[in-house]
């Protein structure tokens, strides 16, 4: 065989297999990065009207003061009640307003006066951080309740609605976009009542659980 043509055919075919390789690797190159999979977010969002019901215990803090000494009882009762009100998220933050009326009849008689505690209501701010679908908050405002009032000694009894304000926190835990349940603590003082010759000093704590409805 004619050696000059063995050596052009085995440059053909060493060209060949180099250029295919070079084609491969450049395909290799060039081929588009794989996207990753990225779950998607699904962060709870608190803003919207929300409304609810909510039952829990209240202790009234009655400082009465009579002439010759003073004293402080603490009946208690079950509290029944209804709210409703607005949140607004800001990323973490959530500001928002709620008012809410309830029942309860903490009663307590002494010797010298009686002090009964009716329904009563609050109209309040709340501020709080938002982990997702948990809600911790602060809130504050304006507190209102119907208290009846008594000095045994002169047979004197008065039925008045009293304004004050009230503090308190508590936390939210939503189950579902819509349903959420909530705990909570607040502190209202109502100032002193004077009737017959008995001064009472009114303030009351309450703790309820709830269960809102977010529209």
């Amino acid at each position: 065989m004619n050696t000059s043509f063995l050596r052009a055919a085995l440059a053909g075919v060493a060209l060949v297999t180099v250029s295919g390789v070079a084609s491969a690797a450049d395909m290799y190159r060039k081929a588009p990065p794989v996207a990753p999979v990225v779950a998607p977010i699904t962060a709870y969002n608190w803003t919207g009207f929300y409304a609810g019901a909510s039952l829990g215990g209240e202790w009234l803090q009655d400082k009465v003061s009579y002439p010759g000494g003073s004293t402080t009882v603490g009946p208690a009762s079950v509290f029944g009640g209804l709210q409703a009100g607005y949140n607004y998220q800001m990323g973490p933050w959530v500001i928002g307003a709620e008012t809410d009326v309830g029942y309860a009849r903490p009663t307590k008689s002494l010797l010298v006066g009686r002090a009964e505690e009716n329904w009563q209501g609050t109209i309040r701010a709340r501020a709080g951080y938002a982990f997702d679908n948990v809600l911790l908050y602060g809130t504050g405002g304006f507190a209102w309740a119907n208290f009846k009032l008594k000095d045994n000694v002169a047979g004197v009894e008065k039925t008045s609605t009293r304004g004050g304000w009230v503090l308190g926190a508590g936390a939210e835990y939503a189950f579902t976009k819509n349903i959420s349940v909530k705990g909570e603590y607040l502190y209202a003082d109502y100032g002193k009542a004077t009737v017959g010759s008995v001064e009472n000093k009114l303030a009351d704590h309450l703790v309820r659980v709830g269960v809102n409805y977010k529209f």
